[in-house]
């Protein structure tokens, strides 16, 4: 990116973030600023209002209220919730938010919440292979009877052995998150397979939770207090190695990625390209969910998606979704942050008109959401730093002094501003010299 007429140098060669040079790389910096920074943003999608909360006259038939616990550097302060309007939300999802707002399903089960966060409204299509599920199960019940082998440790291995005889048979696919998908073709990825099994289990009487874990998901069981079975349920071969910890073990590492970094600011699938695994993570960095933070997987398994479409309304909706039904689920709020993030970089592009006032707006709610998500300070700089300029070489001298100011409010001293608006004033003095 060309720089020479009012600096020297790239002042964000250092400081700016992976993100923006990916999604700026070769383009000119020089457009026609739209708008004001005072605009308020809404969109189609969300509205953010912040710390003053939602009011009954904010919200609409189609539109619901998520309250997010703000990120902050001293766990010893409780920051206000942030609250978030989503739009464009059906009953049938509105009842689903509301269902789970105890933590716990009650007027829906794991196997509809999981069809209705996927989109399925077809009430016969949910019915019919709810039906087909219920019918594996009876069989599974029937012949462990017949059998005399209904002890839950039986019945878990009888369980998994027909949901990959009779369901799974189409192999893994990395991104068949849907259910309904799984159900037609038979192709799961790890998500689609715990939440499958899952509904099985429970079917059956088992007691199951999922497990999430930076990249991957899998399930517990329960059979005691104390006494419990973690299962690959992308593994059809996982019960064959239970007297073989250690092969079960490289067959997870192969599986799952487990990073001993923090999730770097990209979206990443809740299934990703197998990489080097750390086994003591991989035993210990497991967190135990239950059904409603099981669909929230579901619902960043989507934004996860929508973020590779560039679709990132829809993906910080998305992960939006799965936080307000799993405030722990740290890969949503990374995912979230980027979404904002590159949201806002997205509008500053020449195909989105160079709309800095608007991406200066976004920015704002990230670094209100997590101050310490480095990313947003980088990009505000970015930010301001080309839409004073544009100003400036398009003449506009007193409009480029007051994006100035409110970018001092934001960056105060910046060093690289200061001296692009020293520049700026030396060119409109030397203008101003020209024509007298």
């Amino acid at each position: 990116m060309d720089t020479a007429n009012l600096n020297n140098r790239t002042p964000l060669s250092v400081r700016f973030c992976v993100i923006a040079v990916l999604l700026f790389l070769g383009l000119s910096p020089i457009g026609h600023p739209n708008g004001t920074e005072q605009d308020v943003f809404r969109s189609d999608i969300l509205t953010f209002h912040g710390d003053q909360g939602v009011t009954a006259d904010s919200l609409t038939s189609d539109s619901f209220h998520v309250a997010l616990d703000r990120r902050t550097a001293d766990p010893s302060q409780t920051p206000p919730k942030y609250s978030i309007i989503l739009r464009g939300i059906d009953p049938v999802e509105k009842a689903l938010f509301q269902d789970a707002q105890q933590g716990k399903w009650v007027r829906f089960d794991l196997f509809r919440a999981a069809m209705i966060a996927e989109g399925i409204r077809d009430p016969e299509f949910i019915r019919t292979h709810e039906a087909r599920l219920d019918t594996l199960v009876a069989k599974v019940l029937a012949a462990a009877r017949t059998e005399g082998k209904t002890d839950p440790r039986t019945l878990t291995r009888l369980v998994f052995e027909a949901m990959h005889r009779d369901i799974l048979t189409n192999g893994y696919s990395l991104h068949c998150t849907e259910l309904s998908k799984v159900m037609q073709t038979g192709q799961f990825n790890c998500v689609s397979a715990t939440v499958l099994f899952n509904v099985l289990a429970e079917k059956a009487g088992l007691n199951v939770s999922g497990l999430e874990m930076p990249g991957h998901a899998l399930t517990r069981v329960q059979f005691a207090v104390g006494d419990t079975m973690d299962i690959e349920t992308t593994a059809p071969t996982w019960f064959d190695m239970q007297t073989d910890k250690e092969r079960q073990m490289a067959t997870l590492m192969r599986i799952a990625p487990v990073q001993a970094e923090p999730v770097p600011p990209v979206a990443q699938n809740a299934d990703t390209p197998p990489v080097i695994a750390d086994a003591e993570l991989m035993s210990s960095g497991r967190r135990e969910i239950n059904s409603v933070q099981l669909v929230a997987t579901i619902y960043y398994n989507i934004g996860v998606d929508l973020h590779a479409k560039k679709r990132f309304p829809e993906a910080a909706a998305a992960n939006i979704k799965a936080l307000y039904l799993d405030k722990d689920n740290d890969q949503a709020w990374t995912n979230l942050l980027a979404s904002l993030n590159n949201w806002a970089l997205e509008l500053v592009s020449e195909d989105k008109g160079r709309r800095y006032n608007v991406a200066t707006v976004i920015l704002d709610q990230g670094v209100a959401l997590d101050p310490a998500y480095t990313n947003f300070h980088s990009n505000q700089l970015y930010v301001f730093f080309y839409w004073i300029r544009g100003l400036a070489e398009l003449g506009h001298f007193d409009r480029a002094r007051q994006v100035y100011a409110h970018a001092q409010q934001r960056l105060p001293g910046d060093q690289e501003l200061q001296k692009l608006m020293n520049n700026i004033n030396q060119e409109e003095a030397r203008i101003l010299q020209q024509r007298r």
